[in-house]
C-alpha cells in the first residue's frame, strides 16, 4: 500500500465515523473547487451523511449549470460539524476563513484534498490527500472514489470531468498528464456530458463579459516579456459585468508569443486587488512570485490578493 492509499484508507475511516460534514470550497471559486466539491457531496449523501457546501463569495454565473444556487452556503458554524473537508484550497487563507480553520483544527479533524505545491493546510489537516502532479483536485477525488470501489454514475462523472476540463483549459495546458486523459476517458465511459461542459465553460460568455475582456486586451502592455493588464471598479460597472467574468482572459494574454508571463490585476467586490499569473515556460515558476505576496498556486498558474491602488501600478 503506497502513501496515497494509506491516506485514502484513513480518510475512509474518518468519513465513516463522521455524521455532519462540511465541504469547504476556496474563495473566488473556480470550476475545479466547485465541481470537485459537488462530486464529493454526491458521494457523501449516498453514504447517508449530512453534508453542507460552503464558500466565501458567490458562484460565477457560468458555473451555475453545475449546481442550484441554493446548494452552496456563504457562511456556517464550524461547531455544527464533526468533520471539515477542504477542496482545492491550497492554504488556509484561500478558504476565505483562515482564522476559523486554524482554530478549529485544534479540536476537529480536517481532510485536505488538493493538488497545489504550496499548501499550508497540510500542517492543520488530520489527513492530506494531496497530489502535486494532478492537474486538478478532481483527479484526487476520482482516485479516492476508485479506491473506495464506488459506482461513479453519469452525474458524478460530469462533475469530475468539468473540474478537469476547467483546470486544464480544455486539455490545452501543460499540466495535462496521461493520468488526466485516462481519468477523462473513464468519466466519458460513465456518461460524462462533455458537450454540456464545453458549452458552459467556454461558450457561455455574456456580452458584458466580452466587453470586460475587450477592456483588458485594449489596455494590455508588454514589458520585459511580461503581459500586464488590469480592471478597475469603473470598468466592471461600465461593462455591466462582474469581476469573475474576467476569468479566462489571462490565459488569452498568456498566448502571446512575445510574452513569457501574463499578469492580470482585478478589483474584487470587497475592495481587494486579485492578481492572476500565468506562464507556459518550463523555466519560470510564477508560484514563487505569488508566494512573495502571500499567495500561491502552481508553477505555471498562480495568484495572490493584496490591498492597494491600481492607479499606482498603472500610471497613465
Amino acid at each position: 500500500m503506497n502513501q496515497m492509499e494509506k491516506a485514502f484508507n484513513k480518510a475512509k475511516k474518518l468519513i465513516s465515523k463522521s455524521q455532519n460534514i462540511l465541504v469547504l470550497l476556496h474563495e473566488f471559486p473556480d470550476g475545479d473547487t466547485i465541481a470537485s466539491s459537488i462530486a464529493l457531496y454526491l458521494f457523501l449523501r449516498r453514504v447517508e451523511k449530512k453534508v453542507d457546501l460552503a464558500v466565501k463569495g458567490e458562484i460565477p454565473d457560468y458555473f451555475k449549470f453545475l449546481t442550484a444556487p441554493y446548494l452552496i452556503k456563504n457562511d456556517f458554524l464550524l461547531g455544527d460539524y464533526d468533520l471539515i473537508i477542504a477542496v482545492d484550497c491550497g492554504d488556509s487563507k484561500r478558504t476565505g476563513f483562515p482564522m476559523r480553520i486554524e482554530n478549529i483544527a485544534r479540536s476537529k479533524p480536517i481532510i485536505n484534498i488538493d493538488h497545489h505545491s504550496s499548501n499550508n493546510l497540510k500542517k492543520h489537516a488530520k489527513i492530506n490527500l494531496v497530489d502535486e502532479k494532478a492537474a486538478a483536485a478532481a483527479e484526487v477525488i476520482f482516485k479516492f472514489f476508485k479506491y473506495l470501489d464506488i459506482k461513479i454514475e453519469s452525474r458524478m462523472a460530469t462533475y469530475i470531468l468539468a473540474a478537469i476540463y476547467y483546470d486544464t483549459g480544455g486539455f490545452q495546458h501543460s499540466n495535462v498528464t496521461s493520468d488526466t486523459l485516462n481519468i477523462a476517458s473513464e468519466c466519458l465511459k460513465r456518461g460524462a456530458r462533455v458537450g454540456l461542459i464545453a458549452d458552459n465553460v467556454v461558450n457561455s460568455r455574456s456580452s458584458s463579459g466580452l466587453k470586460l475582456w475587450g477592456m483588458v486586451l485594449t489596455r494590455m502592455k508588454i514589458k520585459n516579456k511580461i503581459a500586464l493588464s488590469y480592471l478597475s471598479h469603473d470598468d466592471i460597472l461600465l461593462s455591466g459585468a462582474k469581476s469573475e467574468d474576467a476569468a479566462g482572459v489571462v490565459n488569452l494574454m498568456n498566448s502571446l508569443p512575445e510574452a513569457k508571463v501574463a499578469i492580470l490585476f482585478v478589483y474584487t467586490p470587497d475592495d481587494k486587488i486579485k492578481a492572476s499569473l500565468r506562464t507556459e515556460e518550463d523555466n519560470i515558476d510564477v508560484s514563487r512570485l505569488a508566494r512573495l505576496f502571500g499567495g500561491g498556486g502552481h508553477k505555471k498558474a498562480a495568484g495572490f490578493t493584496l490591498d492597494g491602488d491600481l492607479a499606482v501600478l498603472f500610471k497613465k
